[in-house]
């Protein structure tokens, strides 16, 4: 519960995360707090996730963060490995 309360204080006002909590949003902050969010329970229609998914798709999606976060996407099992390597 604290970890889910941590992700939704540093949320940003355009609904993504930064890399760090000083950081403006990223793709990269974005893509791993909405899956951390997403793995400890909170359900998909929660504001913090809907606004955060809005921020992913204005900005392309997930293909467009880091390949970092595309390999736990992989490892997580929501992306296919071709994903990084495309």
């Amino acid at each position: 519960r604290a970890m889910s309360l941590y992700i939704r204080n540093h949320q940003q006002v355009d609904g993504g995360w930064g890399t760090h909590i000083e950081s403006p949003s990223t793709m990269f902050g974005s893509t791993l707090n909405y899956v951390a969010l997403r793995l400890l329970g909170a359900p998909a229609d929660d504001e913090a996730c809907v606004r955060g998914r809005d921020f992913i798709r204005e900005h392309g999606g997930a293909l467009y963060t880091s390949s970092w976060a595309k390999l736990w996407l992989c490892v997580l099992g929501v992306m296919d490995w071709r994903g990084p390597n495309p």
